[in-house]
């Protein structure tokens, strides 16, 4: 099984152990100057010690630029800390690679249209020095970023590309800045050493360069020197290609490598939302691809290729493509987290100790936060028991799946349900815990994980407002017309499933901006979809008053609307449900008593599976 991505395959002179390869993703883990830390080289260590083939470092920049916590290449001060990096890396297996990168237009450092043919010149040298630093520090493979929203993807563009020299007007031309980077940094590095190059194989979007185009250019990039055609898509206008979320099908850019393959005799690596190293498998077998890159599954579990080599696929956490790590490290400057996974970042110190004395622990919640605090604190010896209220596991993910494009939510799940079985944790479905039941099992622990209940506003009138509970845990209504208050990530997925299900939908949302707690590319993929699906939205306006089934909303200017509504869902957050045991505190011994999760404080998946992971590591 898993044949073809185990294979191994042969990059120029380099040999890749298997056909797993970790893309650049943007970590934020570099100093604010962009040097090498050990917080990136912990990170790097637990992917290559997962069995990855090829691991590609974030991209460097070749400048000077000033971004917090991105990595730099600009000098030859970078060279001892990459160094440490790449032999970190080379030392479990895996073979180091380093994008080098300039981004151009997004930090206003360098415009394709206005610079000077010197300026460009400059531009080349300082491509290709990077590299030689890169080759100098010890990596075994250099990939030149010219995919995406950056500056080689700017000149190639002729969407950002408006020059009418020898730097643009035709895709030829403007394609001359990036054979020139690879000419030179070829020259540099000599006729042995691997060089890679990331392009976006569409960007899909109008006046953007198109699958056509890039069938006609990469012939070129080859001849001048490239090994490796890494593809992915998107480019300045249309970056939810280059960060996929969850409304997107897994492995939904491999026809783009599928068609550039035809094209060139070097290897190709497709990327873009593979998480299942089955299909990864067969993508190889069917000869899309040579190499398949497998990006923020590789965050979500850094040691998948092992796993899926020895066939422990239950085993495998696989990523939610939730976007929460992008929204971190992109729209919020902060260092990448992931909701799955709360080791990310913090590789260093993760290990878990035994602990000095087993204790009797009992979870009360099966949902996130209940069932990663039982698997935690089972994996350090603890004697635990997990008891859920409902017939089943899952808690309020479980609603979470069902609107559009959610599913993948399911994923989690599937994981943390799994790992009750093989660390054989007692599992007690339809049994609520009280202060009778603990003083029964005498528990030396108890962790509250009972989530939360959904908020109600106070809105004049006596009309009853569902929650989003109600309207996805049961049947839906008999009813026409829909009105939902808050226009957050939760109010727009249940509008869409709503439409979906034949029916007419309002949404009315206090701030300027509808689903404003999601990620920029799926709030902007899920607002795209309202619109298209006639959802009529109201923004930076309230219900004042619901009389029957008329609603009457107010906006911010005053402006009054009368909107038809059979039934009104609220969507305006949560509040704790805290278990209360009455008496359980005279208990002698009482147990320690951690609350976590949403009945602690409301949030996201992240925060409830980092807050049970923390917790079962103090008990």
């Amino acid at each position: 099984m898993l044949d073809a991505l185990k294979n191994p395959l042969e990059i120029r002179n380099l040999l890749i152990r298997n056909r797993v390869v970790m893309p650049p993703m943007a970590t934020r883990f570099a100093s604010e100057s962009g040097k090498v830390t050990a917080q990136l080289i912990n990170y790097h260590i637990e992917r290559s010690r997962g069995g990855v083939g090829l691991q590609i470092v974030e991209n460097a920049l070749i400048q000077d630029e000033p971004i917090v916590g991105i990595l730099r290449i600009h000098s030859d001060a970078s060279i001892p800390g990459l160094n440490e990096l790449a032999e970190s890396i080379r030392g479990w297996g895996a073979k180091a690679a380093i994008q080098i990168n300039h981004w151009g237009l997004l930090t206003r450092t360098a415009d394709p249209n206005l610079l000077a043919p010197e300026q460009i010149s400059g531009l080349v040298e300082d491509f290709s020095s990077a590299a030689l630093r890169a080759k100098t520090a010890g990596f075994d493979l250099v990939e030149i970023h010219g995919a995406h929203a950056y500056l080689i993807a700017q000149f190639l563009s002729a969407r950002t590309n408006r020059r009418q020299d020898e730097w643009g007007g035709t895709p030829e031309k403007r394609a001359n800045f990036l054979l020139a980077v690879i000419r030179r940094t070829r020259e540099k590095l000599g006729s042995d050493f691997p060089l890679s190059l990331r392009i976006s194989g569409d960007e899909f979007i109008e006046g953007g360069r198109t699958i056509e185009e890039t069938e006609r250019l990469v012939p070129l990039f080859e001849e001048a020197g490239i090994d490796l055609l890494h593809v992915s898509g998107g480019g300045v206008h249309s970056r939810e290609w280059t960060g996929l979320p969850m409304a997107f099908p897994r492995g939904t850019l491999v026809h783009l490598a599928e068609r550039l393959k035809k094209c060139v005799r070097i290897p190709v690596a497709t990327v873009g939302r593979i998480n299942d190293p089955l299909l990864a498998d067969r993508i190889i077998q069917e000869g899309k691809a040579d190499l398949v890159a497998f990006g923020r599954a590789l965050v979500a579990d850094p040691h998948l290729p092992h796993k899926a080599f020895r066939g422990k696929f239950d085993d495998i956490r696989k990523c939610t493509a939730c976007m929460d790590c992008r929204m971190r490290v992109v729209d919020l400057g902060w260092k990448m987290k992931c909701s799955v996974n709360a080791d990310v970042g913090r590789e260093g110190d993760s290990a878990l100790f035994p602990a000095s004395k087993a204790k009797k622990v009992m979870i009360v919640g099966g949902g996130p936060a209940g069932m990663e605090a039982a698997r935690i604190a089972r994996l350090r010896g603890h004697h635990v028991t997990l008891y859920e209220a409902d017939e089943k596991l899952g808690g309020q993910v479980s609603l979470a799946i069902i609107p559009p494009h959610k599913e993948e939510l399911k994923n989690i799940l599937d994981y943390l349900t799994g790992q009750m079985k093989t660390l054989k944790i007692p599992v007690k479905l339809g049994v609520k815990v009280d202060s009778g039941l603990i003083k029964k099992t005498r528990p030396d622990v108890i962790v509250i994980a009972t989530g939360s209940k959904p908020s109600i506003p106070a809105v004049e009138g006596k009309a009853k407002i569902l929650t989003s509970h109600d309207v996805l845990g049961r049947k839906i209504p008999k009813a026409e017309n829909f009105l939902i208050i808050g226009g957050g990530m939760v109010g727009c997925e249940l509008a869409e499933y709503l439409v979906e299900k034949g029916k007419k939908v309002s949404v009315v949302e206090i701030l300027r901006e509808i689903a404003s707690d999601a990620e920029s590319n799926a709030r902007k993929l899920l607002t795209q979809r309202l619109v298209e699906k006639h959802v009529s939205i109201y923004t930076q306006s309230k219900v004042q008053r619901i009389e029957g089934n008329k609603v009457i909303v107010v906006s911010e200017k005053g402006e009054i609307s009368n909107l038809e509504a059979e039934v009104v869902i609220a969507c305006v957050g949560a509040a704790p449900t805290q278990a209360s045991f009455t008496g359980v505190e005279q208990m002698k011994p009482a147990p320690e008593i951690y609350p976590i999760g949403d009945c602690r404080q409301g949030g996201k998946i992240m925060q409830a599976i980092h807050d049970g992971n923390r917790v079962g590591r103090i008990i």
